[in-house]
């Protein structure tokens, strides 16, 4: 895979370079477009959250490179790999999408294949999923597919794993323009 631009991870500041030149994230950019996503919920609950969202989403990369630690969440997402015939292609795959102006940096969950077509895929654990900002953060990543590899991705879906609940959420693709509409005060 080959990626335009020399970007860098620093895992533990969660800071991304280009070209040596800090970037924002997608993330960072959806933070500002919904600055209150996670005002209501106590900043304990929210660690232990993301930990276990990062196990899961750990245990699902590697179940996709052949080691299955047999959780629950690879069960459910076993299922649903079953149920609708998608194949993983590439898991954690970095992007960098210029976007109104700006150069955004990033990290899919996810390239899949189903029906011969590739989709875009993020792994959410939280209880609800907010189609919204579900849907901003995957036509970013789109873009930065297309932009980072050239991929033609056909599809964007959400994979919901929490508590035994699974489910595939299609979520629509809208154009780059309207993207840009969208988020053009936060830019």
């Amino acid at each position: 895979m080959e990626i335009n631009g020399r970007l860098e991870f620093d895992e533990d500041s969660h800071i991304y370079h280009v070209d040596g030149v800090k970037v924002d994230s997608v993330t960072q950019l959806l933070a500002k477009k919904f600055p209150h996503k996670y005002d209501n919920i106590p900043p304990e609950i929210l660690k232990k959250a993301s930990e276990r969202g990062t196990q899961i989403h750990k245990a699902i990369e590697c179940y996709c490179q052949g080691y299955d630690d047999g959780s629950n969440e690879v069960k459910d997402f076993q299922f649903l790999q079953k149920h609708y015939k998608f194949v993983p292609k590439e898991n954690e795959i970095p992007i960098i999408l210029n976007f109104g102006g700006k150069t955004l940096a990033g990290r899919i969950d996810m390239i899949f294949e189903m029906n011969g077509e590739l989709s875009v895929a993020d792994i959410k654990t939280t209880s609800t999923i907010d189609k919204e900002y579900l849907g901003h953060q995957l036509n970013l990543y789109r873009l930065g597919v297309i932009q980072t590899y050239g991929y033609d991705i056909k599809s964007l879906y959400g994979i919901h794993l929490k508590d035994g609940k699974r489910k595939l959420i299609k979520i629509p693709i809208v154009t780059e323009e309207a993207l840009l509409e969208s988020l053009k005060e936060v830019l």
